[in-house]
């Protein structure tokens, strides 16, 4: 008959009858090394996971200093306005244009009837850049659509270009950081006007509610 004596730690040796001695390995020293295994990788899965959101934070603050939008960069070269969006207020020429009172930003309009805006890009604490335009002018074109044209045939362009509406029952058009929104005849269903505004972040808390 086998006889157990405990050595610690979880250990013990057996004495069989032949008197030939047995050393079992204790399993504590096996469930030592699995917690410890165990932990480290919850601190590894745990660093992935903060230096996932570090550099997804970095990405969604630090790039659009660096890095025009592509739907930004489409919309400039699809419209014949002379001034291009997110362009600094710097190179804005005021000749023919009139600034009107503004709380914040800058806006100016033309004999036009065109209406520009310059916030703060890529944040509203960052200096004024070109974010807004409001347009009735029979001569502007964006996508090849122009003032005066049916609806349907508009709504099909902006669906060409990757433009979604946030309700079908309006004309009001998203992609990225640009919205678009249309003014519609409701007599005959035909284009009379856009206003075309950049999405900027208030990272530093300079919005307007202040």
């Amino acid at each position: 008959m086998n006889k157990r004596r405990d050595i610690g730690k979880g250990g013990y040796v057996t004495i069989d009858d032949l008197g030939i001695c047995a050393i079992y390995k204790a399993t504590v020293f096996r469930r030592e090394h699995v917690n410890k295994m165990n932990k480290v990788r919850k601190i590894r899965t745990r660093t992935k996971v903060i230096l996932g959101v570090i550099l997804f934070l970095f990405f969604k603050i630090v790039s659009p200093y660096f890095i025009t939008p592509r739907e930004i960069k489409e919309l400039n070269n699809n419209m014949n306005f002379p001034y291009k969006f997110i362009s600094p207020l710097e190179e804005f020429d005021e000749d023919g244009w009139e600034k009107e009172s503004r709380e914040y930003g800058v806006q100016y309009v033309d004999l036009q009837g065109n209406y520009i805006t310059f916030d703060g890009y890529p944040d509203l604490a960052n200096s004024h850049k070109l974010t807004c335009l409001s347009t009735d002018n029979p001569e502007f074109v964006l996508f090849g659509i122009h003032i005066g044209d049916n609806i349907t045939i508009v709504e099909r362009i902006m669906k060409e270009n990757g433009y979604k509406k946030a309700d079908k029952d309006d004309y009001e058009y998203f992609k990225g950081k640009v919205s678009i929104s249309l003014g519609v005849n409701g007599v005959n269903k035909t284009l009379t006007g856009f206003v075309i505004s950049i999405r900027t972040s208030d990272w530093f808390r300079k919005g307007y509610y202040k």
